[in-house]
């Protein structure tokens, strides 16, 4: 038995050696490219008119459907088996995340608020109180549009402050009119018992964030950096 096999394999040695490194080389860029769209970059198609003009704003048109091809930089935020994150999201960063309620979906928003901070909404401005600024300071942002500009309102009457944990996050789109965001808890609109109520949070935890949006690589005419 052992002779059939030598003489199969002498028969055969270059077409198995060729299938063989061919395999090993499909297994290679297999486990590579799942390492880079896991822990270092992916792309995320923007859908809904949520960020806009910022994002989905093709050929001066909001996009409510699927639009805008986007490359996400996850490597920025990852805590790489307990070494050092590269950074922490920032106020102003473009992010995509998983709703808390919901890992199975895929948002776009802006990061406003931080940890420790509070975040008020007052006759449709942003203002921060953090231990610097208890009082809190009007945020500035350009990146809104003049229907959204000073038009932050809040989902409920009674929701106007937001007191974020040292964990979250506090999120907003920049189509203030038209964004399920933190003020709604990522809804449509508000059950019974209202956002902040149990699990129906409206900051996000770093383990739901999947990285920093980066790249715009379609359509051409806004290829570029974010």
């Amino acid at each position: 038995m052992r002779d059939f096999f030598n003489k199969i394999y002498h028969r055969y040695k270059t077409t198995i050696l060729f299938w063989l490194d061919l395999a090993l080389n499909l297994i290679f860029v297999l486990v590579t490219v799942y390492i880079i769209r896991t822990f270092i970059v992916s792309l995320f198609i923007v859908s809904g008119p949520s960020m806009c003009d910022t994002l989905n704003q093709i050929y001066g048109q909001c996009q409510r459907g699927n639009g805008e091809i986007i490359v996400v930089n996850k490597a920025v935020y990852q805590n790489f088996l307990g070494l050092r994150k590269i950074d922490s999201p920032k106020r102003g960063d473009i992010i995509v995340f998983h709703p808390p309620r919901n890992p199975d979906e895929f948002f776009i928003k802006r990061v406003i608020g931080l940890p420790g901070e509070t975040v008020r909404l007052k006759n449709g401005e942003v203002y921060i109180g953090d231990k610097k600024n208890p009082q809190g300071f009007k945020i500035e942002e350009p990146y809104l549009n003049e229907k959204n500009r000073d038009n932050t309102q809040p989902f409920r009457e009674s929701d106007t402050i937001f007191k974020i944990p040292e964990d979250g996050y506090f999120v907003l789109g920049d189509n203030r009119i038209a964004s399920s965001d933190s003020r709604s808890c990522f809804k449509e609109s508000i059950m019974s018992g209202g956002c902040g109520q149990g699990e129906n949070t409206p900051f996000l935890k770093l383990k739901n964030i999947e990285g920093k949006a980066w790249i715009v690589l379609w359509p051409i005419n806004k290829l570029g950096f974010l």
